[in-house]
């Protein structure tokens, strides 16, 4: 292999990666079990909380590492709320609380 095809193999692999880094984040709307909590994900690492009961909406950042999701509320620096997608339409959370997906 001379160099230029070694380049072109380089700059594909490294293109692959990238897109399965961004097919890695997670969209759409999840609901808890009982139906009074809602999760709405959105590009670009923002995350809307409602809760139905309180009439509450909170919008805080998101991570995501592999399976692990952190939320983040701007409110409470240095603290996350730590959630684990199980498949693709279901996450878990602190104490058993689950999400799925509703979209």
């Amino acid at each position: 292999m001379n160099a230029r095809g070694g380049t072109r193999t380089m700059v594909a692999a490294v293109a692959l990666s990238l897109l399965a880094a961004c097919g890695a984040g997670i969209t759409g709307t999840w609901e808890d079990e009982m139906g009074l909590s809602r999760l709405t994900f959105q590009r670009g690492g923002k995350v809307v909380q409602s809760s139905m009961l309180a009439g509450v909406e909170m919008e805080m950042s998101y991570e995501v590492d592999r399976d692990t999701i952190r939320l983040r509320n701007p409110e409470a620096a240095g603290t996350a709320l730590v959630l684990t997608r199980i498949d693709q339409d279901t996450l878990s959370g602190p104490m058993g609380l689950r999400f799925r997906r509703t979209d």
